[in-house]
């Protein structure tokens, strides 16, 4: 056999050998996210991974909650805060990285090869939301968003992305974009029901599904998406565009 016989048979025999310890390491997490999935909660109508990326957010989730903080913290928007120089320039470079990452989450066909799922029904001026559940708990990234709005722009076209909606764990408001225009917000005791929202300001006990204390989970949305820009102010909650009634936010 020649040398570079013998190191080629050399190379066949490595390859399959990671390769096989790559199926095995897969095998293994797939197993041990069934193991997850035998906790009694039904999320029959997820794809596989994501129901098991929504048990592992649960049960990191799971501490108890204080009745008298069972409330939605939230803000309605932007303020007019002046950026600083160097602020502004590294908000432009972050907005603009999140409008080009826009491009690559225009569709619902987009959003379901990234592993994004439908996680809410449609709200006035904010239409419905999906959320990767692999990256809530990633540190803020403005072209990787763990939660995204889509709406039916144009009657009959169907849904199309309306805007970003990061979701980042963290022990308080991250530090998302420069600056402070962005303001954060928390969802408490929320309770989701095979992967959609079912009701929040729940105890453990009120929720059959799989129920997230929120306590460390930050919200922002951002109107990213170009022709859905929002005079209430980039992230502002609602968009009067979507909005049925105005959303009763005009203020």
């Amino acid at each position: 056999m020649s040398r570079w016989a013998a190191l080629a048979l050399i190379a066949t025999a490595l390859v399959a050998g990671f390769t096989a310890v790559s199926f095995a390491a897969d095998a293994k997490e797939a197993q041990a996210g069934a193991e997850l999935l035998k906790d009694g909660v039904d999320r029959s109508g997820m794809p596989f991974e994501a129901a098991v990326a929504l048990a592992k957010v649960a049960r990191a989730q799971s501490a108890p909650i204080p009745a008298a903080d069972l409330q939605h913290d939230h803000d309605h928007g932007e303020t007019s805060t002046e950026l600083t120089p160097e602020e502004q320039a590294l908000f432009d470079e972050q907005w603009q990285a999140a409008v080009e990452a826009a491009k690559h989450h225009a569709t619902l066909d987009q959003l379901e090869e990234m592993g994004f799922v439908r996680s809410s029904g449609e709200t006035d001026g904010a239409g419905e939301h999906w959320t990767n559940w692999d990256l809530v708990n990633l540190p803020f990234d403005p072209a990787r968003p763990s939660q995204v709005l889509v709406d039916e722009l144009v009657y009959g076209e169907g849904p199309e992305l309306i805007a970003f909606s990061y979701w980042v764990t963290s022990d308080g408001p991250p530090e998302g974009f420069a600056g402070d225009l962005d303001h954060w917000h928390r969802h408490r005791g929320v309770c989701f029901m095979d992967g959609m929202i079912l009701d929040e300001n729940l105890q453990p006990d009120e929720c059959a599904g799989d129920w997230l204390n929120g306590e460390n989970l930050w919200m922002v949305h951002a109107w990213v998406v170009p022709g859905v820009e929002n005079v209430y102010g980039r992230f502002h909650n609602v968009n009067p565009l979507l909005c049925e009634h105005a959303c009763g936010l005009e203020n």
